[in-house]
């Protein structure tokens, strides 16, 4: 997700000794993760049925599909 920029650093978390505060994980930065991941998500095209609302350059070699609607 290219999208998705973290928000909290687990990996400093767990480097943390057993029993101090810094290591535990609060409600409030696992909302922002999952909430971050959600947009991320829901900002994606569905690959099955993707819609474009703007001018779409492709690179490269069309190999399979059906391209349709508003060409030029």
């Amino acid at each position: 997700m290219s999208n998705y920029t973290q928000t909290t650093d687990f990996a400093v978390k767990d480097t943390y000794a057993t029993g101090v505060a810094a290591k535990l994980i609060k409600g409030s930065e696992f909302e922002a993760e999952f909430n971050a991941i959600s947009v991320a998500v829901a900002t994606k095209a569905d690959i099955l049925n993707p819609t474009f609302s703007a001018d779409v350059t492709v690179t490269g070699t069309l190999t399979a599909g059906t391209i349709e609607g508003g060409l030029y």
